[in-house]
């Protein structure tokens, strides 16, 4: 009888503990400041607004149940390396929304029975919104702003996603590879004076022209670098006039090859102006890969870092090959090279010869 009796509460505690484990909860404060309670161990996710990025360099995709209609319907291009290297598993996930703020369908989401939403581009009360039409814990994280690499957020998305996904090892090995850059960066440029150049046809929300600029442009700050646009005196994206580029007269120009059909079609309309140019004068316009695709690609800025570090301190980075460098930073975020994939769609890095020929890629 006691023997039975020990049977049957053993059993019971197995119960009780398994149900425990199934409900067990813990809370993490995401980037918003929110407090978001969710599963211990969370299984199934669904990313929202740019957050595929994040779970793809977390090696995390095998948890993803749903996905936006952007990451499969537009045309895979390598401006997304995230994208790109995991095509074929997107294209079989069911779709909860368009993506790119437009509404999500909550009822494709619940019917997924996600344990956790991950989204990176919302605001407090969006987010809050999110999780009350559908019922399930969103987590919020953030890049920077548009456009914009904030190191030190991206490293804090990469620890927070980490701990929510069970991917802490993984996201200390990308902090850490991201410290590293870093610190490489600072101890080239050490004691050398600062070169100067302006950036152009950026884009925002679609391709632009040559007086589209970034007073923020990553590679020109990690290499303390003088970014023209800075003297606008206000942060991030901004639109010039050409006599304010005519001003500056850059020495250096680079061109973001996203826009560089616009630049070209504009050379065409404008000779003149751009003839007047010393950059343009002198040979010193350069192309540049596009990092900004729904939100912004962590590998590809970094790849553009050191080649812009290249042309402006040849001194002091005579031994990186800015392809080869591409290649293995892309391995290291998403598993592929991308280089020449990237080349094949914007040209890779070269000078931009404007008139007659078009742009030489290494």
């Amino acid at each position: 009888m006691v023997v039975r009796y020990i049977g049957i509460l053993c059993c019971f505690l197995s119960l009780t503990s398994t149900a425990a484990a199934a409900t067990a909860t813990r809370t993490l404060t995401d980037q918003l400041g929110r407090q978001v309670t969710m599963p211990a161990a969370v299984k199934r996710i669904i990313p929202l607004g740019g957050a595929a990025r994040f779970v793809v360099y977390l090696q995390a995709f095998e948890l993803v149940v749903g996905t936006e209609a952007t990451e499969k319907r537009t045309a895979p291009t390598a401006a997304r390396p995230y994208n790109l290297a995991l095509r074929s598993q997107f294209e079989r996930l069911p779709v909860v929304g368009e993506g790119r703020q437009k509404p999500v369908n909550a009822e494709a989401i619940i019917a997924l029975r996600p344990d956790l939403l991950i989204t990176a581009e919302t605001d407090r009360a969006q987010a809050d919104r999110l999780a009350q039409l559908t019922g399930v814990p969103v987590l919020a994280l953030n890049y920077g702003g548009m456009g914009v690499v904030d190191a030190t957020k991206v490293k804090q998305s990469l620890q927070l996603l980490g701990m929510a996904l069970g991917r802490e090892q993984r996201a200390a090995q990308l902090i850490a590879l991201l410290n590293n850059h870093q610190q490489d960066f600072e101890r080239r440029v050490l004691g050398i004076e600062p070169q100067s150049a302006y950036i152009g046809a950026i884009s925002q929300r679609g391709p632009h022209g040559i007086t589209s600029t970034d007073a923020d442009y990553f590679p020109l700050t990690i290499t303390r670098s003088i970014n023209l646009a800075q003297r606008l005196g206000k942060p991030g994206h901004a639109y010039i006039d050409k006599e304010q580029l005519l001003a500056w007269n850059p020495s250096v120009i680079l061109v973001d090859s996203s826009g560089l059909r616009l630049v070209k079609e504009d050379y065409r309309r404008h000779q003149l102006f751009y003839d007047r140019l010393s950059a343009v004068q002198t040979n010193q316009v350069y192309l540049t890969l596009p990092y900004n695709n729904y939100h912004t690609n962590l590998e590809l800025a970094l790849a553009n870092s050191w080649y812009v570090a290249r042309l402006l301190y040849p001194q002091r980075f005579s031994d990186i090959d800015p392809v080869a460098k591409t290649d293995e930073i892309c391995r290291s975020f998403v598993g592929i090279p991308c280089y020449d994939a990237l080349r094949r769609e914007f040209g890779g890095f070269g000078q931009l010869h404007l008139a007659p020929r078009t742009a030489h890629a290494r």
